[in-house]
């Protein structure tokens, strides 16, 4: 269940070279653009003390560009400050609604147990359209519905959402099922259970270093 699938915005992180690297000049001379960059960087290694930093730096040239707080909401989930993250979603969705700010926001509410407001917001990242996403969302949804205690609608999300993914996205695959798995642990079945992680392992040696699609 912990395994937090955050929808992204994929902000040129590798830039037209196509090497992923910013230069780093005096940091009072770096655009809007380049800070997103330089923090994307860093959030990917890890580091979001300093992506958290960048994101801010970048918020400070353009307040009213939602990208910033919708990475600085992200940044915050990954490090558990749940209350400044819940802050930056919604000053995210109050710019710019998003179904990737919903479904973002729903892991906030996922992960303090905030189910109503869980189920809420998946469905609002469902009800934006975004069909290339919609398994992600589902997938969100089933996670919300499994902590509020409904398992047959969770268990429906999840086999819905695995219909839903287009093409080889492993991390995809063993997202959806291992919460799956979860769900059927938390029913009591250990059978279903087994069964799924079982083939989950099958899955993942099989698939060992094949694309995955980002989180």
């Amino acid at each position: 269940m912990r395994h937090l699938w955050l929808a992204v915005i994929v902000f040129a992180l590798l830039g037209a070279s196509g090497c992923g690297v910013v230069e780093v000049r005096d940091k009072s001379a770096l655009s809007y653009d380049e800070h997103m960059k330089l923090g994307a960087i860093y959030e990917s290694k890890g580091e979001y003390e300093l992506a958290l930093r960048e994101f801010e730096s970048a918020l400070a040239i353009d307040k009213k560009e939602p990208g910033a707080r919708f990475a600085m909401g992200n940044v915050l989930l990954k490090m558990k400050d749940y209350g400044k993250a819940e802050e930056e979603f919604l000053k995210s969705i109050e710019a710019n609604p998003s179904a990737d700010a919903y479904n973002n926001l729903s892991w906030v509410y996922i992960e303090q147990g905030r189910v109503d407001e869980a189920g809420k917001f998946a469905n609002k990242a469902l009800d934006a359209e975004e069909p290339e996403k919609g398994y992600i969302y589902l997938d969100t949804l089933g996670v919300a519905l499994t902590v509020a205690g409904e398992y047959e609608e969770a268990e429906e999300r999840f086999m819905k959402a695995a219909d839903s993914v287009t093409g080889k996205k492993r991390e995809a695959y063993l997202a959806i099922y291992g919460h799956l798995a979860e769900l059927y642990r938390k029913q009591g079945d250990l059978e279903k259970a087994s069964i799924v992680e079982e083939k989950l392992k099958l899955f993942e040696a099989a698939t060992n270093g094949a694309p995955a699609v980002a989180k």
